[in-house]
Order: C-alpha cells, then structure tokens, then sequence
C-alpha cells in the first residue's frame, strides 16, 4: 500500500510504500498472522510472538505475551494494522456516500464521521472515506480528513495495490538479515508512562537557538513538559490553546516543548510556520523513552523537588485547566 500523510503546517507530503502480509491463524490477540514491513522497519507477528525490527539501527526486538504489559495493544492496534484493509472495513459505522470517479472509473464512496465536537472554541471534523471498486469488491483507496473549525488541518490518503490472494498451507514466515542484532524483550520495553510522585528523569538538550536547557537548573519551580510530535492534530490543538491570549501559566510553572520523534530541520519549518510559544527542545528521543512516552501528545508537571505531580496523555482540557491561571 501507498500512504501519503500531508500537513498543511509544513507544506509537504511524505510518502512511504508498505507491504502487508496476512495469513488467517489462531493467535491469542489477534486471528491473523502478519507482517508489516517498509523502508525503516518492520513489525511481525507470528503464533503469538511479536517482532520489531528496525531497519535504520539492524536490530530486531523479540516480545512474547509474558514479556510485555502492553503486548496486546501492540499485537492488534500497531500502525500497519490500523491503516489495514482488515481494521478499516471492521470500523463502524460506514455509510454509502455517493458514488465517484477517479482517473476515469466509478467507485463506491462510503463514509464515517470519527468526530464532529466542540473543543473550546474549536470545532473538530475528522472523517474517513473507503473507496471501493465495484467491480471486485475490493478496498482500493482511503482517506483520512481532521479539520479544525473548517479548515484542512491534515490528512492521510492511502492507496492500496497489487492484491494477491491464495490459498497457501505453508506458514507464513519471517527471517530478519543474519547482520542484524537481535533482543528478547522485557518489561521496560514496554513502555508505560512515568507515575505522579515519581522522581523525572534529568535531561540535558538543545533549544533551536542552540542553548543547553537541563530540567535540574529549574529545580524550585515547577516546570510542565510538553511531549509533542509534528504529524499530531491533537499536538496542534494543545499548542492552539497554549496560543490563546487569554491562556497563562499558574505557579510561575516553566513550560517546555519537547519533540522526541521528528528531525531537527522538519522542527525548525513547523515551528516557522506554527507558534510555539515556549523553548522547542529537539534530538529528544532518549528523554521520550526515559518518561515512558509511545502516544503524543503526553504532558507533566514536575513540582519543585523534581517529583512528578500531574501526567495525562492525550488532549484533556479538565488537566490543562489545572495547570492555567
């Protein structure tokens, strides 16, 4: 399959090529044995026993069921399966839209609105379509559209090729390059975000203006982490109610951005183009794993001893009024 996933923010579409692999198996969490693999990476799961494999690092990390608290999540709801033929057409409710033509061909249009809510002030649209061919029945496009009261705030279009369907006894199987490095997995790998009354692990790294920012030189004054990532709409809509003029900081609390997923250079034009209006700190990938981060967006408070006082995940706009004058 081919995604293309656009943010008007950066002005750019990324374009990654996959390859999905399904075989019909009894497995635990999943009734399907798979394999998910495209330029960087791969994920695998195979009668119960969950591959990553990262392409860039030739490491290859091994989870059984009794290895990972989370190895459900990651076994059914990884991002190959979400953006499936598989899950996609299991989504409730799709509804017959109208029909539509693309490069000359008729295709079935159908529809599911995921969300259509006010959030403050801010209205959120965020609907799917799947596109099906009608002459075979097949899913053959999808589209993913978030809209902020109104406007295109980001989508992610997919195209799905080359079917190839066959009945096959031999097992479907997976051998990562002899080169590579292999780990059996354990709880920490797992990854769990840091708990209130916890002590936050100290950090030492760059803002954009190349200044070293450590999380101990604020010792005595809370300080509120804000772990973002770029290609997050809900990343978009707390850093629109941060903008807010009415918006301040109670308790004198020092506010950080931390993106521990994106290049430094891909920051440096979001942030040009989006205001973000506290210190953007980058080449943050190890501080992510150090606080448990895996969803985006992810926020703490660290009080004045250097304890975690409040940690949510997600937009919550209950949690930010806490922390808001």
């Amino acid at each position: 399959m081919k995604m293309y996933w656009e943010d008007p923010n950066l002005k750019e579409v990324d374009t990654t090529v996959s390859q999905l692999d399904f075989q019909k198996h009894d497995n635990k969490y999943f009734g399907y044995n798979y394999i998910g693999e495209k330029e960087t990476s791969a994920i695998v799961y195979l009668d119960d026993v969950l591959m990553q494999v990262d392409h860039k690092e030739s490491t290859v990390k091994v989870y059984d069921d009794e290895q990972a608290e989370q190895f459900e999540s990651m076994a059914s709801s990884n991002t190959f399966l979400k953006f499936s033929p598989i899950i996609l057409l299991k989504m409730e409710p799709w509804k017959y839209n109208a029909d539509t033509v693309i490069n000359g061909k008729t295709f079935f249009d159908f529809l599911n609105v995921e969300m259509d809510t006010l959030i403050g002030d801010k209205q959120i649209y965020l609907v799917n379509h799947l596109i099906i061919n009608p002459a075979n029945s097949f899913l053959t496009y999808y589209s993913r559209r978030l809209f902020h009261n109104g406007e295109h705030s980001q989508f992610i279009d997919i195209e799905f090729l080359e079917y190839d369907f066959s009945i096959n006894e031999e097992r479907l199987s997976y051998l990562p390059p002899q080169t590579y490095t292999s780990k059996v997995a354990d709880q920490k790998d797992s990854r769990q975000l840091l708990s209130k009354g916890e002590m936050a692990p100290d950090f030492k790294l760059k803002d954009l203006d190349g200044n070293t920012v450590r999380l101990s030189d604020y010792r005595g004054r809370k300080v509120f982490l804000d772990f973002s990532m770029i290609r997050c709409g809900w990343c978009k809509i707390a850093l629109d109610e941060f903008n807010r003029p009415d918006f301040q900081f109670k308790d004198e609390i020092v506010p950080l951005y931390i993106n521990p997923v994106d290049e430094q250079d891909k920051i440096e034009k979001y942030v040009a183009n989006v205001k973000v209006p506290f210190p953007v700190l980058t080449n943050a990938k190890q501080v992510g794993e150090d606080y448990g981060v895996s969803g985006y967006p992810s926020f703490f408070l660290i009080d004045e001893s250097g304890k975690i006082e409040m940690v949510f995940a997600g937009y919550d706009e209950e949690q930010i009024n806490k922390i808001r004058l």
